[in-house]
């Protein structure tokens, strides 16, 4: 129950993030609907599983969100192509997507690790202290005891999850920036605006 929660958030949050996204005018829109749309799909699927448990079509539909789950991060780097295809400075927007898109996916692989049973993170006394007093807490508000047991901390840890991507695509993001202003941009490898 706990990591099913977990995954719904994270699914939930990238899929209306990217819808979002989709609705703009970007040169990565039609990219970022397919990606929003497998991300909500899979959230779906969840609920889905978690509720017909018994149900015949509960794994083939788990089956074929995790397959459609696995094109997500080829269909972000597709969308970064998209971005870089569409400047006016392709050099740089180049430096400036893979120093995005790599730090996002590297803090998004430390935090997988962080957030499983047994890691560092999970075995730290702090965090062990606040997990129980955020559970103290619960089961002692009238609205939160409703909840089952790491219900909210599982919601919580999606929207962390989903907070330090966005907030590690936006630094890389920056430090793209940076390197690019200090070479391309420096040097004027700036390429001709095709239409």
């Amino acid at each position: 129950m706990a990591s099913y929660i977990y995954d719904i958030s994270k699914s939930l949050g990238f899929g209306v993030r990217n819808d979002a996204k989709a609705l703009g005018n970007g040169s990565d829109a039609d990219v970022r609907a397919v990606v929003g749309t497998i991300q909500t799909a899979n959230a779906g699927t969840s609920i889905f599983a978690e509720v017909n448990k018994t149900s015949k079509y509960s794994t083939p539909a788990c089956n074929a969100a995790r397959l459609a789950s696995k094109a997500v991060n080829p269909l972000l780097c597709v969308a970064g192509a998209a971005r870089v295809a569409a400047s006016n400075d392709r050099p740089s927007a180049l430096i400036e997507e893979t120093a995005a898109l790599s730090t996002m996916f590297g803090v998004e692989g430390l935090m997988k690790k962080q957030f499983q049973e047994g890691s560092l993170l999970a075995e730290c006394k702090l965090m062990k202290n606040s997990i129980n007093k955020f559970n103290n807490f619960c089961s002692n508000t009238r609205f939160l005891k409703n909840f089952k047991a790491g219900t909210l901390g599982n919601i919580l840890k999606g929207l962390a999850f989903i907070t330090g991507s966005i907030s590690a695509y936006s630094l890389g993001h920056i430090a793209g920036e940076k390197i690019a202003d200090n070479t391309t941009r420096k040097y004027k490898f700036v390429t001709a605006n095709v239409n």
